[in-house]
């Protein structure tokens, strides 16, 4: 690859990485779509490192952060799709560690109180909880956060 089709390139991700938070596995795939060789791709990752355009930590907190905010994951979900993009494990629990406890146990409550609002047809009481509990683990929940979330609510 020729210095002009290089910084082409560069220039593309820049553009890509600062549209959003990516993260170095999602890059690594962008980067397959240029025809660049083994040195330029590690020299082009540390460029964008350098520059801040690329940073770990700061991508597994924001994706952590919005999907908390945004879709209401719990940090299960959260952590197996931080694992997915390959986010190293350290950056992963310094993600989870931001989440506000309080703010994570109201949301828990607010999801199981809704989902119990939306199953007002559903007669077995048993049912009904196993439905919600279903639900909120597949929000991403603990297990044990749901039963304290649902005995609490049962009182």
């Amino acid at each position: 690859m020729t210095p002009a089709e290089y910084a082409v390139a560069k220039v593309k991700l820049e553009s890509y990485c600062a549209y959003q938070e990516r993260c170095l596995h999602e890059v690594h795939e962008k980067i397959k779509s240029f025809d660049l060789s083994e040195k330029q791709v590690e020299v082009l990752i540390l460029e964008l490192q350098n520059n801040n355009f690329l940073n770990e930590e700061r991508f597994a907190r924001s994706y952590a952060s919005g999907k908390f905010a945004i879709k209401s994951w719990g940090k299960i979900k959260i952590k197996a799709h931080l694992q997915a993009k390959y986010v190293s494990a350290q950056f992963i629990k310094y993600a989870l560690d931001d989440i506000d406890m309080n703010e994570y146990l109201k949301r828990i409550e607010h999801l199981a109180q809704r989902k119990f609002t939306e199953l007002l047809r559903e007669k077995d009481p048993w049912i009904k909880k196993q439905k919600v509990m279903r639900f909120l683990a597949g929000k991403g929940y603990e297990t044990n956060l749901i039963y304290d979330v649902l005995d609490m609510l049962k009182n």
